[in-house]
């Protein structure tokens, strides 16, 4: 082969590794904690700072994760501080990463795969997403045991809906995604479902809607003060970052782009939020 590398004009550049970063957790003013996976590798847990270009630091692989069944599969933030992690096993395993010890314990097997979680401060529940092809569902988590029961029922697929992207509140209420919409043609990166944010047990309603419609799939994370929603999606063929007050439904736009964006994630002060492009975890500031 050498002849053909001269013939083309010397020696051939190599090609550059693909890494992906997925799943961004702001979890401490100077720490964004992520998924990171560089070309076939295994999918490791690394951590940067609050600043553009600050160095990346790798925190765990499966390897140094207690009684690894799978690998890590997302990221989520915990009410006590530390950063959950959900493995891909048979089921789905959470663990809790302390960032002070820099120690990983154990919370619970799941009776099943999950896509997404969030539970409450003192674990003892939490809810889940489910997928299957373009079709989410929300379900309850019992802890310890890590039962999980349909949730929602108007919004699941045998009604025709979906629901993603939960967030349990400081005081047990919930602000997910939906859509009333079916889904329809062949599977893509874009959902052209009207998708909107909604509350449940705000007020003692079960879920409402608020704000406008969006397509998706969108991704979604819940402010410190909890009255404004991230929220990433599409609209008008592009991807974008928005703002939804939670109280009036008001939305403005932070980002947009052509390249798909996932998993906002708000700074701990509510001043910025991270947000992952699919290779790189980057950070816009709200502004006002």
């Amino acid at each position: 082969m050498a002849w053909l590398v001269m013939a083309l004009g010397g020696c051939a550049a190599p090609r550059a590794e693909v890494v992906v970063r997925t799943s961004p957790v702001w979890l401490a003013d100077d720490a964004i904690y992520f998924l990171r996976q560089a070309g076939s590798g295994q999918v490791e847990i690394w951590s940067r700072g609050s600043t553009d270009g600050d160095r990346e630091r790798f925190v765990a692989s499966r390897e140094s994760l207690p009684e690894a069944c799978g690998v890590p599969a997302e990221l989520f933030r915990m009410g006590d501080g530390r950063l959950g992690v959900a493995l891909d096993c048979d089921s789905t395993r959470l663990l809790a990463f302390d960032p002070v010890a820099r120690t990983f314990a154990r919370i619970a097997d799941l009776r099943s795969r999950v896509a997404e979680v969030t539970l409450s401060a003192d674990l003892s529940n939490g809810y889940s997403s489910g997928v299957n092809e373009r079709c989410w569902w929300l379900s309850t988590i019992g802890l310890p045991d890590g039962r999980l029961a349909p949730a929602l029922p108007d919004l699941t697929c045998a009604a025709g809906g979906s629901a993603r992207s939960p967030v349990l509140t400081r005081w047990g209420g919930l602000v997910f995604v939906a859509t009333r919409d079916e889904a329809a043609g062949a599977e893509t990166d874009r959902d052209n479902r009207r998708w909107s944010v909604h509350l449940g047990g705000f007020q003692g309603v079960p879920y409402k809607g608020i704000g406008p419609t969006f397509q998706g799939p969108p991704d979604l994370d819940l402010s410190p003060d909890e009255e404004t929603a991230a929220v990433t999606v599409t609209k008008f063929d592009r991807w974008r970052l928005l703002l939804v007050d939670l109280r009036d439904g008001e939305t403005r736009e932070l980002h947009s782009s052509p390249d798909r964006l996932f998993d906002p994630s708000f700074a701990p002060d509510g001043r910025e939020v991270a947000f992952s492009d699919g290779h790189q975890v980057k950070i816009v500031r709200l502004g006002r």
